[in-house]
């Protein structure tokens, strides 16, 4: 799992660093994370919001992903966010595999507003890693990849 290159991207996505716009389609190109998207709220399956992602088919598979939940739980209803960074906490989630998100992340980012970020995460997945897109609280996940420093 190329972990050290999610960081890097991720503090790029937040404005920590200098954007690569090149290098980042290409890592999301090369690990079907343009395609994928990890769902932990009121977007996933049954949620309160689930009706936003129906337009884009695909497929769901239930997943785990890392990051510090804000907050004493995140339900259906609620999430008030994640802090993302490469925590020991593991939390449950969905991720949507689907060709139509290729075209739609400016969309859907709109939607999510500033105070959310559209990082990259690892999620596992029946023992394997892949990688998705996760939309995170955008202050708490800046706090996090700051304090985690530069990937170099």
């Amino acid at each position: 799992m190329p972990l050290t290159k999610i960081i890097d991207i991720n503090r790029r996505r937040v404005g920590l660093d200098t954007a690569d716009e090149d290098a980042d389609m290409d890592f999301c190109q090369e690990t079907g994370a343009l395609e994928r998207l990890c769902i932990y709220g009121r977007m996933r399956p049954g949620g309160p919001d689930a009706h936003r992602l129906t337009p884009y088919g695909g497929e769901w598979v239930e997943g785990t992903f890392p990051g510090e939940l804000q907050g004493e739980m995140c339900t259906l209803d609620d999430c008030p966010g994640l802090a993302w960074a490469p925590t020991q906490i593991w939390n449950a989630g969905f991720v949507l595999t689907s060709n139509l998100l290729r075209d739609a992340w400016a969309e859907l980012d709109a939607k999510e507003g500033d105070n959310y970020a559209r990082l990259l995460t690892p999620v596992r997945i029946n023992g394997k890693d892949i990688v998705a897109n996760i939309y995170t609280s955008r202050s708490a996940s800046l706090q996090a990849l700051a304090a985690l420093g530069a990937a170099g």
